[in-house]
């Protein structure tokens, strides 16, 4: 259903840096890399996420109650993604923990405010939507 996600950065290679290492925890690389935009991926079939430097020149601003979350394979991942994205600059918005609901989950903002969390969901206890 989602193609992939942008989001706007004020410094796009600052930015790149950063959801290098980020992105990188799990899998994916730079799959277009152009002077305004650049965009991961881990595989050809999953959603892709990318940074831009808005095109109409206005700085770039945060979603109230936006958030992308990226699902990891296991709670031990959600900290290798969190504890990167802190010991790259950003900024704590909850530490790696059970949630309600059995979302082990840690959120974080990037570089630009940004609010992200990587997340372990057992596949075994979902409750179907």
């Amino acid at each position: 259903m989602i193609g992939y996600i942008m989001l706007g950065v004020k410094d796009i290679k600052k930015s790149g840096a950063f959801y290098d290492k980020v992105l990188g925890t799990m899998g994916a690389t730079r799959k277009m890399d152009y002077e305004k935009f650049i965009l991961w991926n881990d595989a050809a079939d999953n959603p892709s996420f990318s940074i831009c430097i808005p095109y109409d020149g206005n700085p770039p601003t945060v979603g109230n109650g936006s958030m992308i979350a990226f699902p990891v394979e296991k709670p031990e991942e959600v900290h290798m993604v969190y504890d990167c994205a802190i010991e790259n600059g950003a900024m704590n918005e909850g530490a790696p923990g059970m949630r309600e609901g059995g979302y082990y989950i840690g959120y974080f903002r990037d570089l630009d405010g940004n609010k992200l969390a990587a997340y372990f969901y057992d596949n075994e206890n979902k409750q179907h939507l």
